[in-house]
């Protein structure tokens, strides 16, 4: 896969502040490893992302914070709609509690013309237990306010949406959320599974870490071991019984003949890992997906749903739409995985992510960062795709992803960490 244009960013991510008005339980804001300060960005810092404004496509303001706290926000909207091209779309994502009717007219009249707002369930309780803080219907009468705003002669035209995380709680209820986002007049409805942030949240997650190529391989042997009345559950015990029954020898055959076929066909295969997956609750993701999809049809709303288990080839949607992060204090970062520094349950175990920052403005000339070797040479490794799948690895994470150190290389000698990137299987999603 080769970059369009390798010498300018087309989507520019810019995160206007840390500080937030509520207590989501999902926030990577309680990660142990969180090692961000509360601030907002600096008028200096914005401004100096003036060279890459002309080239861009979207420009997107948010990030782990809540960017409706920011007091300049509507003059940073208006800044950059003097600089980008016509087609270049300005949004961001809010929790729309902070929402009046002049702050509305305001980000209209600045040149906002995108808004997606976080809803994870229509239940007014459900919603407050996993965003504290946030009411339903305030987050209702936002639509509402940004709508009306965007009706008045002379805006630009508005896209409206909203973005859901789904967990174990939550997953049956999203055809009735993409309902309720559909009677306030959105237009999109973004889903990403959680990602846990700490131990306790592993369980809610629903997404799969291990691929989908390898859970099709799986199945496929299990009819092999179903046909011989053997139980692939009982691998371990057959595997290093000291006397083997004739049983117990043929499940072990079984066992090695997969091996092979895995080594023949390259694919990186652990028996443990898709015997931990429970296929009956992927199952029961996949029927609420499935509704979710015919409600959404029947109402004109676009759904953007997640993979359930990792997808294969691997694809960062960021380094492929060839983007550009930028923290609140002003470090240039190359995607979503890497822009901040924290910790993350992912394969099994804890992560410890180390921001990977190639500059820093308003010291540094964003496009001078962008065009670095360094810089380039990690875009041009993520898209190639050559790395590790850390889901499909039975010893995963493993030293060299883990980040007790910060990461150099990965276990097939690539310099990017997206082998243990949730992004890149496709379980997450943001504002694009």
């Amino acid at each position: 896969m080769q970059m369009n244009s390798p010498s300018t960013p087309r989507k520019l991510y810019v995160e206007l502040a840390t500080l937030c008005n509520l207590r989501c339980a999902m926030c990577v804001k309680h990660s142990a490893g969180w090692e961000c300060a509360e601030a907002l960005m600096d008028r200096r810092a914005f401004e100096a992302l003036a060279p890459v404004f002309p080239h861009l496509d979207t420009l997107n303001l948010n990030g782990v914070g809540e960017s409706m706290l920011h007091p300049e926000l509507s003059g940073f909207i208006a800044h950059a709609r003097s600089h980008v091209p016509d087609r270049c779309s300005i949004g961001f994502q809010s929790n729309g509690m902070l929402l009046t009717s002049t702050m509305a007219a305001q980000l209209i009249g600045a040149g906002l013309d995108r808004i997606c707002f976080s809803v994870d369930s229509p239940d007014p309780d459900q919603l407050g237990r996993f965003r504290a803080g946030s009411e339903l219907d305030r987050v209702g009468r936002a639509f509402g306010l940004m709508r009306e705003a965007a009706a008045r002669p002379g805006s630009r035209p508005l896209t409206l949406g909203a973005q859901t995380v789904v967990n174990a709680q939550t997953h049956a209820a999203l055809p009735d959320m993409v309902a309720w986002c559909a009677e306030r007049d959105a237009e999109f409805v973004i889903v990403s599974h959680v990602l846990p942030y700490n131990a306790a949240d592993v369980a809610q997650s629903m997404y799969v870490s291990v691929s989908r190529r390898c859970l099709d391989f799986y199945r496929e042997w299990q009819k092999v071991f179903h046909a011989e009345d053997l139980d692939v559950s009982h691998s371990y015990q057959a595997f290093y019984a000291v006397f083997r029954t004739p049983k117990q020898q043929r499940q072990v055959d079984i066992i090695l003949a997969m091996k092979e076929e895995a080594q023949r066909m390259g694919l990186q295969f652990s028996l443990p890992n898709v015997m931990n997956v429970d296929f009956a609750a992927m199952e029961r993701v996949r029927q609420s997906f499935a509704r979710a999809e015919e409600v959404a049809g029947k109402l004109g709303i676009r759904l953007d749903l997640p993979e359930i288990a990792a997808r294969e080839p691997r694809e960062c949607p960021f380094v492929a739409d060839e983007s550009l992060f930028v923290a609140c204090d002003g470090a240039l970062t190359p995607c979503y995985f890497l822009w901040h520094s924290y910790s993350a349950w992912s394969g099994g175990g804890e992560i410890r992510v180390h921001q990977r920052a190639f500059g820093r403005v308003p010291e540094d000339d964003p496009l001078e960062v962008w065009r670095k070797e360094a810089f380039e040479r990690f875009r041009t490794e993520a898209l190639k795709e050559e790395y590790a799948r850390c889901g499909d690895c039975s010893v995963a994470p493993c030293d060299h992803v883990q980040g007790t150190t910060p990461f150099e290389k990965d276990c097939y000698g690539q310099g990017v960490p997206c082998g243990i990137c949730p992004w890149s299987g496709g379980g997450f999603a943001c504002l694009q």
